[in-house]
């Protein structure tokens, strides 16, 4: 018989934003509105949570954390709507439940606005952190020396926004980068209802490929899919009209008169590739505002959640269509 899922208390005071897990999953981070991050190791003994740390972190709610690659270390970040970063590194010797035991090492503070999303990008590309905010501004910083984590520099901002949204109205951004290591470094970035895919360009500066179709909602959550030697890219997002959306991304090169670069307008010039995106699949089983996706790390499945209370596993058959091959329900019986 499967054994159902667990629940387990976390000792937050108010609204969970994010739960995360660690590179091994032996550990999860959570914060909430209650300006605190907790951390909890698995006991595999009695397979339960045990606390690691609590702190308050932040001086408004913690809305998303983020844990960089092992290679680097144990680090942690967060944001907030107190419009900072914060970098956080484990000290083991420090007692765990001391409110001692994640060192800050960083705060970074260049946002406008509050701040909504952030994500480190894959290992192969060295110690770098995304951010976005209110501000409609995507920003990118690089640990210049991984052994000092205390000095970020900024590399890279992009105005994904024209005009960020007015204060009085609901929001989201979301960001994520390609995993693959075989291909240019890509990132998409959702701003409101719109998806934008940018990469990287000559004078490591990111330009815009492609933009991602027919949303008609506020974006919650994309997630970019390791390929595993597939020819293409899958992107899938979250969105607030209720649908899961999977989206299939080929790079090819342009016809062009033989040469080697093209300027976008701007004075940047990129690869000489077309990039060409295609909605590969729609699905609104939630029949609600569907919150998260996430792929698995063979790109082979794609997990939602939604305001149904349930979270959803998809994959796809021989012939490319993603069905929904399991439901999760975290209501109780």
């Amino acid at each position: 018989m499967r054994e159902p899922v667990k629940a387990f208390t976390t000792g937050h005071e108010e609204l969970i934003h994010d739960i995360e897990y660690d590179f091994y999953g032996k550990q999860l981070a959570t914060c909430s509105s209650d300006q605190h991050i907790k951390v909890f190791d698995f006991d595999p003994s009695t397979s339960t949570w045990i606390l690691n740390d609590s702190w308050k972190a932040h001086d408004s709610s913690v809305v998303k954390l983020a844990y960089a690659s092992p290679e680097f270390g144990h680090i942690l970040a967060s944001i907030s709507y107190d419009r900072t970063i914060k970098i956080w590194e484990q000290d083991l010797d420090e007692e765990a439940g001391s409110g001692k035991r994640w060192k800050r090492l960083a705060t970074i503070a260049d946002s406008h606005g509050p701040l909504y999303d952030l994500a480190f990008a894959p290992s192969h590309l060295g110690l770098r952190l995304g951010a976005i905010g209110s501000d409609g501004v995507l920003r990118i910083y690089d640990a210049v020396e991984p052994a000092d984590l205390s000095n970020w520099t900024l590399t890279n901002e992009i105005s994904v926004l024209a005009t960020p949204p007015a204060s009085r109205l609901q929001s989201d951004f979301a960001l994520t980068w390609s995993p693959s290591r075989f291909s240019n470094e890509y990132l998409v970035v959702c701003a409101l209802d719109q998806g934008f895919i940018y990469q990287k360009g000559d004078h490591d500066k990111y330009v815009l490929a492609s933009v991602l179709p027919e949303h008609h909602g506020l974006i919650r959550s994309v997630s970019w899919a390791p390929s595993m030697g597939r020819s293409f890219q899958l992107i899938a997002t979250g969105c607030k009209d209720g649908n899961v959306r999977i989206f299939k991304l080929r790079t090819e090169p342009a016809v062009s008169n033989g040469a080697d670069m093209i300027t976008d307008g701007v004075d940047e010039f990129v690869e000489n590739k077309d990039t060409h995106i295609e909605l590969l699949s729609s699905h609104d089983d939630h029949k609600s505002e569907v919150w998260k996706v996430s792929w698995n790390t063979t790109g082979t499945m794609l997990s939602s959640s939604g305001g149904d209370c349930k979270i959803r596993l998809w994959k796809a058959t021989y012939s490319d269509e993603f069905q929904c091959m399991s439901i999760i329900s975290a209501e109780k019986p």
